[in-house]
């Protein structure tokens, strides 16, 4: 598609770290030949993460009762060329689908919700999570196109629904380039000569089972003989304890993203993202973690247990090591040299910006045939009227979050 502009419409209950990301890389790829849009319901990026808002051109704040009168009031007054719809939920999927005509739709599954046993919102009820299975199916058949964060999601979907698989791209959670740290400098175990192994993310300890519950896994490691340092998203005084009574375990706090991937991750041998399997076997198997991309990008080897999507992503890159069983990992551990040297040469590999272009082909072929379509159906009137002009200097009326961000 030779456009001068391209609109893209966000919509997300609330904006992510993935979609500010695809947002970065879109802006660092296209300039000022692309425009950005969010849709959205709880909070900005900058209001959630502190910063994020400045890669798009105007936050929208839908009203939460009434979503598809504000997607089909910004589907008119911005004229998008493309709806980019982000779960979980996927009811604004389903929303958009119902409210807009004539403009294709990427449905990206982040999460399928119909892998968990519980509910995606404290007090969700049976019968809403009920619901979310049909919404996900509503979201994936009818959408135009599909985006998934890994090849595991992907097969699920396809499996438990009726997709086309030529309208589909797997885009993984890239690392932002400004994200990693320039220099990698020496590790603690240079100093001590000991093993240092690093889990940054996500921990709990008010569900016993719950995959984030890693609490017996870091005993496991420390007993080993490894050093275990955790950085928490959020602060969890269990882990802190932990850390009292096991030496080799190592309780470090929250720490700003932006300085963990800068200054703290580089410091250690591996990167730790094996997750507790007794309560969602099903979800683990399809996921390819955040931090997974991130520790190889500060130069770390992943360890993981046998998560089948990570294991597959790990044993085909070549970029870390699956742990079947805890006795055989020193042997494992004391054997990765080569692994080690192929971390440091893909750093640069799994990127946002090494991997824009994909999307952006997506993105274009999808348009180009979704004009194609409204022509030869003659169901709407063709887009040659419009294709150049640049609605986004209206705003939708009594919306101040849809003023205009200067640049």
């Amino acid at each position: 598609m030779d456009v001068m502009l391209m609109r893209l419409l966000f919509l997300q209950p609330q904006p992510c770290i993935r979609a500010l990301k695809l947002a970065k890389g879109l802006k660092g790829a296209l300039g000022e030949d692309v425009s950005l849009v969010f849709g959205y319901l709880d909070r900005t990026l900058t209001e959630l993460y502190g910063y994020g808002d400045e890669f798009f051109d105007y936050f929208v704040k839908l009203n939460r009762d009434y979503p598809e009168k504000g997607i089909s009031e910004l589907a008119q007054r911005y004229r998008p060329h493309l709806i980019h719809s982000h779960n979980a939920p996927d009811f604004l999927t389903v929303s958009a689908i119902n409210a807009v005509d004539g403009i294709p739709i990427i449905h990206d599954t982040h999460d399928a919700l119909t892998m968990r046993r519980m509910g995606y919102y404290a007090g969700d009820t049976e019968e809403r999570i009920q619901e979310y299975a049909e919404e996900e199916k509503i979201a994936n058949e009818e959408s135009d196109g599909r985006l998934y964060v890994t090849e595991g999601v992907g097969d699920y979907i396809r499996k438990r629904h009726t997709v086309d698989p030529e309208s589909e791209l797997v885009f993984r959670n890239y690392v932002s380039e400004d994200m990693m740290p320039r220099y990698l400098t020496d590790k603690l175990s240079d100093k001590d000569g000991e093993i240092h192994i690093v889990y940054a993310g996500t921990i709990t300890s008010q569900i016993e089972g719950h995959h984030y519950d890693l609490r017996g896994i870091f005993r496991e490691i420390a007993e080993q003989g490894f050093h275990v340092h955790i950085y928490a998203a959020r602060e969890d005084k269990a882990y802190s304890l932990l850390a009292e009574e096991e030496d080799l375990i190592h309780y470090h706090g929250h720490f700003p993203r932006k300085a963990l991937m800068h200054d703290e991750l580089k410091k250690y041998d591996f990167g730790w993202a094996g997750f507790n399997d007794v309560m969602n076997k099903e979800h683990l198997d399809v996921c390819l973690p955040n931090k997974a991309i991130e520790y190889i990008a500060c130069g770390l080897p992943i360890l993981t247990l046998p998560h089948k999507t990570l294991s597959e992503f790990v044993e085909e890159h070549r970029v870390g090591l699956v742990i079947n069983s805890f006795d055989d990992m020193k042997e494992q551990l004391c054997e990765s040299n080569e692994v080690k040297k192929t971390v440091i040469m893909k750093r640069f590999e799994f990127t946002i910006e090494n991997n824009i272009n994909k999307l952006i082909q997506f993105y274009t072929n999808l348009i180009a045939q979704h004009q194609i379509d409204f022509i030869r159906d003659a169901r709407v009137r063709t887009l040659a009227e419009t294709l150049y002009e640049d609605p986004m200097s209206q705003k939708i009326e009594g919306d101040e979050k849809s003023e205009p961000m200067r640049r």
